[in-house]
């Protein structure tokens, strides 16, 4: 045993980890890092299991689980949140009929919401909970794809049997990419594997890798990858399963000079392996586009529109036709639980508790011998370890190993290859003729008839040589003493478990390892054991034998195993030799030594043993990470296009020209390969039911702030500003000029949410300073964000894009969500609340820094849905006004975009992949679907009558003509004034 640890060391107290020595961020407080760390300690101490004790031969053990890498556990709070709060009111979605089927139903699109903002969805993709993990995921998107051509599938060296297995059923051809000397993706290679296949045009080209190594932990650059995929034409699938409980998870990035068009047309990934995530759905989250094929692949109820007797129509969203029958209901609001946790834990808390954890592992194992670790090491990495222990010319089987770390520590490990062959045959140094030979030496002979003999499994007597290795990870959450005990059981295991060796058994035809006093599993529980008899269900426990006391602590239970080690090298045991169970073919593959073998060496130490291993894991670089790599990749992308562009623009697609355009014209221009992000959430205070004073209609989140690298996302971004077309520009100069919004010396300050429509307000009032400027009218520009300290909505991004503008940009933080909730039932609607908080903290803004205009970016569509809507629930002919004056007299509040239309504005965001924030607030349901169902109504009336927004805008130009607040065409008619005498609130 090590002297890192004394085994005779009693921890006084139970610490968790020392987070308040994390890098702290000016918004991260002592309160907050101690508020985290409770919480860590909360999860930990909740764990269902944790406590569980079990009879070994070497007596009682606690489970100790470092196995989350193939599944989470449970959470007590959870599931008593499930049995308390979900059961209860459990119904079926398909109705809402009843107050069951309308709370679930609820639930689960608040599931859905939550994870459509922790993974930073936009208006555009589709979160579609589906089948089991990754596997169902990859092939729900492969159907969706309804390809009649085979495509071209790059992926990655590490990629699980379930981002594999499917594309090759469809005749996929798959490139796999090298890894480097490092162990990280070779992005050398995959440029040159994308340009071989740059001239193909007729066939989609994918990129689909993971996020992170399932056995090695190593982290991928998604974001540098999904760049290069999208400027040689691909599209950029990501399998998350293994990162998603730890890394953040961002669909549409913003983006940086040197990883353009870097966002994620899909991902998946296996929410069970979260904690607390056990019995949950898989996760597809994916740009709508993708989904060409209509009928859903598994066709029923809840897919469908109308079922007539000889045809129906399927649903045309697709997050209602992609889940058929009655679907997986408690297990996707197990999804939303479980992404609520990670989110209140923090992604850059527990990345840097990830990245400790990795960093004291390797220091613990660096010099032991006997312990081989796969993979790189100077690569970013998760805390999950694969490793094989040396004796010798050979290594201890991988099962015996889990059975050892079992046995005697506790620990719940895995061996095997971990279900991604391929890597771990490169890990193992195994090519693919060696690879192929264990293949046959393994496979079932196929005369045997499976039918009559009954068989489950594959049947061979050779099993045993499957090559494999032990995997554990440790949990981010586990207290400082068990994550020592777990690094110290390994040393000890790699030092010592030989010498257990002879006291174990295998059988060669299943592979599987056990401690010679333990050959049938006699404490196992069994279904069987329930009885009904007595009217009520009974069962009975299995009888546990006594083989030694529980070790008091983990201390304890490291003294214990030092014993057993010490015991074990008097232990003698006679053996026959076990090498005759192997042929002359088979034992030539033989890679691990035998217990009849060790059980000689203990009687005569100087044996040699002159069978060798037929492979040797590969040895990685430690040489540092250079991280100028990606920048000279895209330099010489670009450099190659421009040589020769004029070229390939004779002979290339539409698709190949603006990528070619997107190189000349450098990564500022963006081409219009990328798929657009989330559109600005309207503000829905014109629609006024009548007014209850009633309890508000679903619980608010208060988001606590972590100014965390992935939060601050547009920290390396360089904007650049865009002028706005001919049908944005010209109707907006038109409506300045009716309405006089913009004066000579004003100062004028865009109110920016971080929607489509207020940062295309923002570029074009810039480009209408110079047009003004023409005309003799100049006007300063600024912007002000009002920050509500909402969980689904965060503007920090906005910070550093303003700031590569050069535009003054004042950043309000209050907490607005938090003020509502403090009020309870007096609080009758959040959506106005907010409203009223916001402008007022916009009007403070404004007189502070001496601004006496405020632009706010509603449009025409807009006013016709607020029209629309007054008129509806009101009765009342009201909507924005276009330029008025606050009763103060001191503020100007105008709508330059008053004749633009959305879909204008959409486009020129989109083209120009300006920095949407994403905003799905799930406080209010009623009033977004209220507006989105007027939105709807006038659509498909538009369809008729083309003119209709024209007719509405003329309609109502009296109404928004008004240029003060506190009058209304009441008003004007000379009859008293209700609702309409308030300042406008459309913030």
């Amino acid at each position: 045993m090590s002297d890192n640890m004394s085994i005779s060391q009693r921890p006084v107290a139970r610490k968790f980890h020392d987070l308040p020595k994390f890098r702290k961020t000016a918004s991260q407080d002592e309160e907050t890092l101690e508020s985290v760390e409770v919480l860590l300690k909360y999860i930990y101490e909740n764990v269902i299991g944790r406590e569980k004790v079990f009879s070994g031969p070497f007596g009682f053990r606690n489970v100790v689980y470092t196995d989350y890498t193939a599944s989470g556990k449970s959470l007590q709070f959870i599931e008593d949140y499930i049995r308390d709060e979900i059961l209860p009111e459990y119904g079926n979605t398909h109705t809402t009929t009843s107050v069951t089927s309308l709370q679930t139903t609820m639930y689960r699109h608040e599931a859905r919401d939550i994870v459509r903002n922790a993974v930073n969805a936009s208006e555009h993709d589709a979160v579609i909970f589906t089948g089991s993990g990754c596997t169902g995921a990859v092939h729900k998107l492969i159907h969706a794809l309804n390809l009649d051509r085979s495509p071209v599938i790059f992926v990655g060296p590490y990629e699980h049997h379930s981002n594999l297995l499917p594309w090759r059923e469809i005749g996929a051809d798959i490139i796999r990419i090298k890894e480097d000397s490092q162990g990280a993706i070779d992005l050398n290679d995959l440029l040159e594997q994308l340009r071989k296949y740059e001239t193909i045009t007729d066939r989609l080209k994918i990129g689909c890798f993971c996020a992170a190594s399932n056995i090695t932990g190593i982290l991928v650059d998604v974001d540098t990858i999904s760049s290069l995929l999208h400027t040689l034409g691909c599209l950029a699938f990501w399998d998350y399963a293994s990162a998603a409980p730890y890394t953040a998870i961002d669909m549409n990035p913003i983006e940086k000079p040197e990883t353009p068009q870097c966002y994620k047309d899909a991902v998946f990934l296996s929410p069970h392996k979260f904690v607390g995530g056990i019995q949950t759905t898989g996760l597809l989250v994916a740009k709508k586009k993708l989904f060409n094929n209509k009928v859903p692949s598994e066709a029923g109820g809840g897919t469908v529109f109308f079922v007539r007797r000889n045809g129906h129509r399927y649903q045309q969203e697709v997050e209602l036709r992609e889940e058929g029958g009655t679907p997986a209901i408690v297990e996707s609001i197990r999804v939303g639980l479980i992404f609520q946790l990670k989110r209140a834990v923090g992604t850059d808390i527990i990345m840097e508790l990830e990245e400790n954890l990795t960093k004291k592992a390797f220091s613990k194992w660096e010099n032991l011998e006997n312990l081989k670790l796969l993979g790189g090491r100077v690569v970013p990495r998760l805390p999950i370890f694969s490793f094989v222990v040396k004796h010798k010319s050979l290594f201890l089987h991988h099962n015996f190993v889990c059975a050892v770390l079992n046995d005697v520590f506790g620990i719940q490990a895995r061996g095997g290859c971990a279900c991604a062959g391929p890597y771990a045959e490169d890990l193992l140094g195994i090519d693919e003729k060696l690879a192929k030979k264990f293949e046959e030496l393994l496979a079932e002979d196929d005369r045997l008839d499976r039918v009559h003999l009954r068989r489950y499994g594959e049947y061979s007597n050779r099993e045993i040589l499957r090559p494999g290795f032990v995997r554990l990870n440790l949990p981010y959450f586990a207290p400082e003493e068990e994550i020592d005990f777990i690094l110290e059981a390994v040393a000890m295991t790699a030092e010592n478990a030989w010498i257990l060796l002879p006291q174990y058994t295998f059988n060669p035809e299943t592979g599987e390892w056990r401690h010679k006093n333990l050959h049938t599993f006699k404490s196992r529980k069994w279904l069987g054991n329930i009885t009904y008899k007595n009217g009520k269900m009974e069962y009975t426990d299995s009888p546990i034998e006594d083989r030694g006391p529980l070790p008091k602590n983990f201390s304890d239970c490291l003294r214990k195993a030092e014993e057993i080690f010490q015991a074990g090298k008097h232990i003698k045991t006679t053996l026959g030799d076990q090498r005759n169970l192997f042929d002359e073919e088979s034992s030539k593959f033989r890679w691990f030594i035998l217990p009849s073998e060790i059980s000689d060496l203990l009687s005569t130490p100087n044996m040699i043993i002159n069978h060798v291993s037929p492979f040797q894991p590969i040895e990685y670089s430690n040489n540092t990470v250079d991280s100028s790599d990606k920048k000279k990749i895209f330099s010489s992308i670009a450099s190659n296009r421009r040589s020769d562009s004029s070229l390939a623009k004779s002979q290339a697609s539409d698709s190949q020209k603006s990528l070619i355009d997107f190189f000349e014209s450098g990564f500022e221009n963006k081409s219009e390969v990328n798929i657009p992000k989330v559109a600005e959430k309207s503000s829905e205070d014109d629609y006024k039911p009548p007014a209850k004073k009633e309890k508000m209609s679903c619980p608010l989140k208060i988001r606590k702030r972590k100014s965390t690298e992935e939060e601050d996302r547009g920290a390396m971004v360089v904007g650049k500003w865009y002028a706005p077309p001919k049908p944005i520009f010209k109707p907006m100069t038109e409506a300045i000029e009716e309405f006089s919004m913009i004066k000579n010396n004003d100062k004028l300050l865009v109110c920016l949410s971080g929607g489509k429509d207020s940062l295309s307000l923002l570029h074009a009032m810039h480009q209408y300073q110079f047009y003004a400027k023409s005309k003799g009218i100049e006007f300063q520009l600024g912007a002000v964000t009002i920050d509500p300290q909402a969980e689904s909505y965060n503007p920090r991004p906005l910070k550093a894009y303003l700031a590569s503008l050069n535009v003054p940009y004042f950043y309000e933080e209050q907490d607005i969500i938090g003020s509502a909730k403090e009020l309870g039932e007096g609080c009758t609607s959040i959506c106005s609340f907010c409203s009223r908080m916001k402008r007022g903290r916009i009007y403070h803004a404004a007189r502070r820094e001496g601004y006496n205009v405020l632009a706010l970016g509603q449009h025409r569509d807009d006013l016709a849905e607020s029209f629309m809507m007054s008129l509806f629930h009101n009765g009342l002919l009201r909507t924005m006004k276009a330029c008025y004056t606050v009763k103060e007299g001191d503020l100007r509040v105008i709508r330059p975009l008053v004749y633009v239309r959305e879909k204008e504005l959409r486009k020129f965001a989109e083209q120009n992949h300006l920095p949407i924030i994403s905003e799905n607030c799930p406080a209010c349901f009623e009033l977004p679907k209220e507006r989105h169902r007027m939105k709807q109504l006038l659509a498909s009336q538009e369809v008729i009558h083309p003119r209709l927004f024209n007719s509405i805008s003329s309609a109502i130009h009296p109404i928004i003509a008004i240029p003060k607040t506190g009058v209304s065409l009441k008003n004007m008619m000379g009859t008293s004034a209700t609702e309409d005498d308030k300042d406008d609130e459309d913030f």
